[in-house]
């Protein structure tokens, strides 16, 4: 392919994000847009400068869900390293697996010499994101490797081209410096399958259920009428809905779950679709809903676990429990902002098949006093 291909796909890319909801409702500078996208397209002219240019531009409207999305292959290399940020102290990025000598929990504390934090503050460069705990998750668990910090495209592109890239590690209070070789993308980082996106277990008098995605099907219905049963024939005085690991899916989880609650009423988030060029909103966050209890409910104490991962349906899951007083909120701050965009259009650029997605809807918690928060922040620290 030619210069003109690649940008061509820019311009089929710039096309697609002047429809986003805050370009059409002024919230973001079109002008501004615009004058980033001829200034990147001065600037492509093969494959590589395209993904900078569109990492650019899908930046610009700080939304998660507006960004593009290059999957790894087996082709592809990186430094096979399994790591999280502690649910603790989520500064710190510690080894979800051992590698060689080094231990589960060591701490990687730096990147051919770059500490961890100024590493989130480049890659927070070239992550859509609407808060830094979003950069945290995309960076060590989004199965793409334009987001991935340990990719052969994100390690090339700070460090320059090697076959093998130092990182520092702190373990049993000692500094390990070890030279990690690039290998074959593994698989490592993909999403769960479906069939394992629900589970519970019951420890003395709580239930834990961990939701890994929103997904309301018949299983999820079942289970949270066997839970509720289970919670009343067992004198269970306390629920913990863990969303921890989730990063969306199908909002109607939520209506479904109040139903075993004992809230009489409760908001829900305000919806408002731009898909057709003009706004239509779709709900109201100031209409109060009647709650449908069910015969079985879930007991008076309702907690949420959420972490950086707690992303779009799961956030709002998260929010909507916060906002209406259903549940205290447990763990990290979430990924997702609770006031956003999201309802993406899928698409892929015509020359070089690059997906993308574009977000045609915008939504407002049910709390409108809480519109600035940048964050669902906990009000529990595990």
């Amino acid at each position: 392919m030619g210069a003109n291909d690649y940008k061509e796909d820019l311009e089929y890319l710039y096309s697609a994000l002047i429809t986003h909801p805050s370009i059409m409702r002024g919230e973001k500078n079109a002008a501004e847009l615009e004058s980033l996208y001829l200034t990147n397209c001065e600037r492509v002219h093969d494959y590589v400068s395209l993904i900078d240019a569109a990492t650019e531009l899908t930046v610009f409207f700080c939304d998660g869900h507006t960004n593009i999305e290059i999957p790894y292959t087996v082709n592809d290399l990186c430094l096979n390293l399994k790591c999280c940020w502690d649910g603790v102290k989520s500064d710190n990025l510690i080894m979800e697996q051992g590698y060689e000598e080094i231990p589960e929990r060591a701490r990687i504390m730096s990147v051919e010499g770059m500490p961890i934090e100024e590493l989130v503050e480049a890659l927070a460069n070239r992550i859509p994101h609407e808060n830094i705990y979003l950069v945290k998750s995309r960076m060590t668990s989004y199965p793409y490797q334009n987001y991935h910090m340990f990719s052969e495209m994100n390690l090339k592109r700070l460090f320059g081209e090697k076959e093998s890239y130092s990182v520092t590690f702190a373990s049993d209070g000692k500094l390990v410096k070890k030279d990690i070789p690039l290998k074959s993308y593994d698989g490592f980082l993909e999403f769960a399958p479906d069939e394992e996106f629900l589970a519970y277990e019951i420890n003395d008098d709580t239930v834990i259920m961990y939701l890994r995605s929103c997904i309301c099907n018949e299983k999820y219905k079942q289970t949270l009428r066997e839970v509720a049963a289970l919670c009343n024939t067992k004198n269970i005085s306390r629920f913990v809905l863990d969303l921890s690991d989730n990063m969306g899916g199908d909002s109607s989880v939520i209506d479904e779950f109040i139903k075993y609650t004992k809230v009489e009423k409760y908001r829900r988030y305000e919806m408002t679709d731009f898909s057709s060029g003009e706004e239509r909103k779709i709900t109201n966050r100031e209409e109060v809903v009647e709650n449908q209890k069910q015969d079985f409910l879930l007991p008076e104490k309702i907690f949420c676990k959420v972490s950086h991962h707690t992303f779009s349906s799961a956030r709002t899951f998260a929010v909507t429990l916060k906002d209406n007083g259903i549940a205290t909120i447990l763990g990290l701050p979430t990924g997702g902002k609770p006031n956003s965009y999201g309802m993406p259009k899928k698409m892929s650029m015509p020359r070089t098949g690059i997906r993308f997605r574009v977000s045609r809807c915008s939504f407002l918690r049910p709390d409108a006093s809480r519109d600035e928060e940048i964050a669902l922040l906990p009000e529990i620290t595990e």
